[in-house]
């Protein structure tokens, strides 16, 4: 079985301290969601990806001064506020920062929902899994096998194409495939904003 990830609780102590490994490992696991929650609002990924990992290395930088143990919130508000810094920079929000902010937070309550934690079960998370579930449930077998262990199980695709005996392209095309259906459904049943947030959590691992 994988060894289960540690909790951000247990990496806010190791980050603390300076301990490389749980703030790489810390990085892995938000800054997908991060990059993608950024783009929305900033001119295209390249300028995202700038704004999450400077928030990153600032998080860093000012690591003895952590008090806030929710680490996940205290950066999507860092890189919230690099947005805004950013697009005031480039006379984007001018008069409308008010609605900019509103505008972001509502999303940052979208993109920040771990669809591998049983620990957040607001409404809105419950119908989107609902959603997914049953996409997932229609998926034809193999596919449907090769999707849960890799997004509910956390399987890499080398481990996966191991433990099924396929080659690793044979799951990349698998992943292809069950994202295409899963966006397909969430199409159909959920507002464009929220499949396109639940599709850049579920493919975080593969950005």
């Amino acid at each position: 079985m994988p060894t289960p990830s540690p909790s951000d609780q247990r990496l806010f102590e190791g980050i603390r301290f300076g301990n490389e490994a749980d703030f790489e490992c810390f990085f892995r696991r938000y800054y997908p969601r991060l990059v993608n929650y950024a783009a929305r609002f900033v001119a295209g990924h390249e300028t995202a990806r700038d704004l999450v990992q400077d928030s990153f290395a600032r998080l860093w930088e000012r690591r003895c001064e952590l008090r806030e143990l929710d680490l996940a919130s205290l950066l999507f508000t860092m890189v919230r506020n690099a947005c805004l810094n950013y697009l005031k920079h480039n006379g984007v929000v001018a008069r409308h920062e008010l609605e900019y902010t509103a505008r972001m937070r509502g999303e940052e309550r979208i993109y920040s929902y771990d669809f591998l934690s049983d620990a957040e079960q607001p409404c809105l998370y419950e119908e989107l899994q609902r959603e997914v579930q049953k996409a997932v449930d229609a998926l034809l077998d193999r596919c449907r096998e090769v999707f849960r262990m890799s997004r509910f199980e956390g399987l890499k695709n080398r481990e996966i194409a191991a433990r099924l005996g396929i080659s690793e392209t044979a799951v990349e095309k698998h992943l292809a495939r069950a994202v295409g259906r899963l966006g397909e459904h969430l199409r159909r049943s959920c507002s464009f904003e929220l499949s396109v947030a639940v599709l850049s959590c579920l493919l975080a691992n593969y950005l």
